[in-house]
This record gives structure tokens, C-alpha cells and sequence, in this order.
């Protein structure tokens, strides 16, 4: 007997209009295929739109998301979120991999508006890394940040000890 067994996931963002994303995320497997869509809303980054499209579910574990999904309305992307999707979305009553996908989709977010910022940082308050110096030196695009600039960028909420460079700041 041979199996064969593939599994594909997509994540897409894309800006809608200025503060206004929609993140889309496709997984496609034999056995389960998904289509998670969120609408979400700057600045404060909250969920305005969600859609949980169970296209393909041979085993039958998922159960209609639609209710569910409506709950995800007003949820913002930040501190927190893990929880209330989980507890949303997951358990007995949803599906654990949606919520799965639904947090992998909120994090595209934040990793497709963190990088360009960290771009403009990098330009913006970047110095060409002089080896001389003393202290501690964060790399962002091959230039280094200066501290202050490194202790303003973790106050960000979404960076604070988002990797070692932002950590105990």
C-alpha cells in the first residue's frame, strides 16, 4: 500500500487601502482544505471581517466555523490574542487547526508591518558599523541601530521582546 499524502499553505497580505489589510491564508491537504480571510483595521490593528471557509474536510472533525468566526470580530492583533482565538476558534466545539491558521494569519500581519519599519529605522537612524566602538551593537539590514533608537523601537508593543534585540528593554 502507498500513501501519498501532500500538504500546501499560503499566507498572503495585502493593503486594501491605507490602514486596512486583508490577510488570506489557504491550507490544502487530502484530507482537510481551509481558507481563513481576515479584514483588519489600523491603527489599533482589530479584526473587522472574518471568514472561515472549510472547503474540503474528508474526516469530518470540522464543524461549521461560521458562528465562530463571527466572534473573531473586534479581536484586536497584539497581546492577548492567542488565548482568545484559541478559546474561540479551538476546542471541542471548533477546530484546533483553524485557530492554528487564524494566529499564523495574524502574524503575517504584524510581520509584514514590522519589516518595512524596521527598513525605514535602519535608514533613518542607521550608522555604518565602525568596529572601534563600544557597547552593544544591533544589526537591521547590515547598518547598525544607535541604542536610543533600539529602546524606542521596543516600547512598540508588538516588538517588546519580540527577538533578542528587543529583549529586557
Amino acid at each position: 500500500m502507498i500513501l501519498d499524502f501532500q500538504m500546501n499553505n499560503l499566507t498572503t497580505v495585502e493593503a486594501l487601502e491605507k490602514g486596512l489589510w486583508r490577510i488570506t491564508q489557504r491550507s490544502d491537504d487530502n484530507l482537510f482544505s481551509i481558507e481563513v480571510t481576515l479584514d483588519v483595521k489600523g491603527p489599533a490593528l482589530d479584526i473587522r471581517r472574518a471568514v472561515l471557509d472549510v472547503k474540503r474536510d474528508v474526516l469530518g472533525l470540522a464543524s461549521d466555523l461560521t458562528p465562530l468566526s463571527e466572534k473573531l470580530v473586534g479581536v484586536r492583533v497584539g497581546p492577548g490574542m492567542t488565548k482568545i482565538v484559541r478559546g474561540v476558534i479551538g476546542g471541542p466545539d471548533g477546530s484546533n487547526r483553524a485557530a492554528e491558521l487564524v494566529l499564523e494569519a495574524m502574524e503575517m500581519l504584524v510581520n509584514s508591518i514590522t519589516v518595512p519599519e524596521l527598513r525605514k529605522a535602519a535608514a533613518m537612524a542607521g550608522v555604518p558599523y565602525r568596529a572601534e566602538d563600544d557597547g552593544p551593537k544591533v544589526f537591521v539590514n547590515d547598518v547598525v541601530i544607535e541604542d536610543d533608537m533600539v529602546r524606542k523601537m521596543a516600547g512598540n508593543p508588538r516588538l517588546k521582546d519580540s527577538c533578542a534585540a528587543f529583549r529586557d528593554l
